[in-house]
């Protein structure tokens, strides 16, 4: 009996620990370069009016984010993206983000004050995450290229470099 015991537990130790390393694999991480796929289209509404439709941007590189305003980690990579957008939105750039928040016309008029967020915020349909595969996480952060295949998924926040980097190589700067 201590022997069935004995190997039960490290084997529930080892299983924990594989498991354990996956997921912080998964998560934290380089980037799930995808398989081409083309990204799902939507016809969402606009935070500030009017509808976007991801189709619109064909032709242009377009970084779509997955966050929230009560997000820690979501909230710190926003001065990126502005940073990015500005530097980048004349040769190609596109940023999206789609809010996730539960009252999005009390949390993101002051947060897109707060940021200057120079991008359009885009309202959860409640069916867009799971279009692009279930987002398990925020933020999550697809990277499409111009002809509207995806090339890169993030889970977690990036650093301001990893984004830049891809943009100039779809960019071809």
């Amino acid at each position: 009996m201590k022997t069935f015991l004995k190997l039960t537990t490290a084997g529930v130790i080892i299983f924990i620990a594989i498991f354990s390393a996956a997921c912080d694999k998964k998560l934290t991480g380089k980037a799930q370069a995808m398989e081409l796929k083309t990204a799902p289209d939507f016809n969402l509404k606009k935070f500030d009016g009017g509808r976007a439709k991801l189709s619109d941007y064909r032709g242009k590189v377009v970084i779509l984010d997955f966050w929230a305003t009560w997000c820690t980690p979501c909230r710190k990579g926003i001065p990126d993206f502005v940073e990015l957008q500005k530097k980048y939105g004349e040769k190609g750039l596109a940023i999206l983000g789609i809010s996730l928040d539960q009252n999005p016309a009390q949390a993101l008029p002051p947060f897109i004050k707060q940021y200057k967020v120079n991008y359009p915020f885009l309202l959860t349909d409640g069916k867009i995450d799971r279009a692009y595969g279930g987002v398990t996480g925020i933020p999550t952060t697809f990277v499409i290229d111009q002809s509207g295949q995806i090339y890169k998924r993030y889970v977690g926040l990036r650093p301001h470099s990893v984004f830049e980097k891809d943009i100039k190589t779809l960019l071809g700067l």
